[in-house]
């Protein structure tokens, strides 16, 4: 049991961690079935290897999330599998627009979306789910914040024009930070999955990298185990 649990954290962290050395010696069955647990939601047959660990780290590096030992080990792990460092930076520069969630949510709050139309510079096909979820959020940011509004729609056009990762995995990894545990955005995440799904991307990829935000599960109770290992280091 305990070899097979290390082989299990082998394939999904690429060693064994200190925290799972501690958890096999506090609790060998337990660890079996966490492990188990983890890896069902790891293994995927339909997202490749450097494709999984990039949607791993879109949703550890997230602005919700900022999970610093987990984005180091999935940008290793990432370039390890075979992606570049430009497809790594595609993901990372998605992410700040997860932080536009405060101004999509409050702006209607403030203002009465039905007086505002749809700019110019978000007409067209990809914005349509968008407006269809956020009537009047694109304009009452153009007309309340013009400024922002054109440098927001600046830094989509080069981060999109400048990706070498594929449409529908990076439509993903937006996918997997909207529904981070500690963000849980269904309404942007439906956006996302609607464009994946329209660049290419299968509904069991889809499912796959939904799979991979319950792997955070972890933290929780590595954090536990690493306070216990810790208190008995000071009090031997």
């Amino acid at each position: 049991m305990t070899e097979h649990t290390r082989r299990r954290m082998v394939q999904i962290r690429g060693e064994v961690p200190a925290e799972w050395e501690n958890l096999l010696d506090l609790d060998p069955t337990f660890a079996e079935a966490f492990a188990a647990y983890l890896a069902s939601a790891y293994e995927s047959d339909v997202l490749p290897a450097h494709v999984r660990e990039l949607l791993l780290l879109a949703h550890d590096a997230s602005v919700t999330v900022r999970d610093v030992g987990g984005v180091e080990l999935r940008v290793r792990r990432a370039l390890e599998f075979g992606a570049t460092e430009r497809e790594v930076l595609d993901v990372l520069f998605l992410l700040p627009f997860i932080a536009i969630h405060g101004l999509s949510e409050g702006l209607p709050l403030v203002f009465d979306r039905d007086r505002y139309g749809v700019p110019d510079a978000t007409r067209g096909p990809y914005w349509a789910a968008f407006e269809e979820r956020f009537p009047g959020v694109h304009g009452m940011m153009a007309a309340e914040l013009p400024r922002f509004f054109d440098a927001y729609r600046n830094l989509g056009e080069v981060i999109w024009h400048q990706a070498e990762l594929e449409p529908h995995w990076r439509e993903l990894a937006l996918v997997v930070a909207d529904m981070s545990t500690t963000h849980l955005f269904t309404e942007g995440a439906a956006i996302h999955i609607q464009n994946a799904l329209r660049y290419g991307a299968t509904k069991d990829q889809v499912v796959a990298a939904l799979a991979l935000t319950s792997t955070f599960a972890s933290t929780a109770v590595e954090l536990g185990v690493r306070a216990i290992a810790s208190y008995r280091a000071r009090n031997r």
